[in-house]
């Protein structure tokens, strides 16, 4: 969409506009508009998709979800550790969201997911994965149950465990949410690693 904002809408606007009969400075004028309507759109563009890059992909209670940086609240960041506080640039880091340590704190917690920020989305609760990675191994559940019922994704599974030497024993996996999608991540013990995705419902 940006490269046809700059590269096609641009040169059609332009040839819309130019013609022999038309004044220099009038031409000139013109021209500056669409470039300068052509750099407003770019930035909103790149803004945009800034903003909607994942930054984090976090283990919440039962599940992984994947967060935007659109979907953090800049005055909630400030409440992350420190190690937290810039969103990363280079794709998703695999984080996970701790316990409330207070009444108090599970009530503002409750109070933001009712505002639609889950827990996943609160940087005030993100810790490193490692301290969670025995949680991620409780609440995830046998691929042998995802076999079950998807069993026409048998041969993705299984090469998913060949390819990182995985036994099929070992395996397990839980549910992926992300804002217009879902799915299942692959989850191998016993160190909790995710070594795959799968586009199937993990609620069942």
């Amino acid at each position: 969409m940006l490269v046809g904002i700059d590269v096609v809408v641009g040169p059609c606007l332009t040839a819309v506009i130019a013609g022999p009969s038309k004044p220099k400075g009038e031409l000139q004028r013109d021209i500056g508009v669409i470039a300068l309507l052509q750099l407003v759109a770019f930035g909103y563009g790149m803004y945009t998709i800034a903003m909607a890059r994942p930054v984090h992909l976090v283990f919440e209670v039962d599940r992984f979800r994947v967060v935007s940086a659109a979907d953090i609240e800049p005055e909630q960041l400030e409440k992350a550790l420190p190690r937290f506080q810039q969103l990363p640039w280079t794709g998703p880091t695999l984080i996970g969201t701790r316990k409330s340590a207070s009444q108090a704190e599970m009530a503002r917690s409750l109070d933001l997911g009712l505002q639609g920020a889950d827990v996943a989305m609160q940087p005030g609760r993100w810790v490193d994965y490692a301290a969670i990675k025995d949680s991620v191994l409780l609440k995830a559940r046998p691929a042998a149950q995802l076999l079950e019922k998807y069993p026409q994704e048998a041969n993705a599974v299984r090469a998913v465990a060949a390819g990182h030497g995985v036994a099929l024993q070992d395996l397990r996996f839980l549910p992926l949410e992300a804002r217009k999608a879902s799915g299942v991540a692959l989850v191998a013990s016993p160190d909790a690693r995710i070594v795959g995705y799968l586009a199937v419902e993990g609620f069942f």
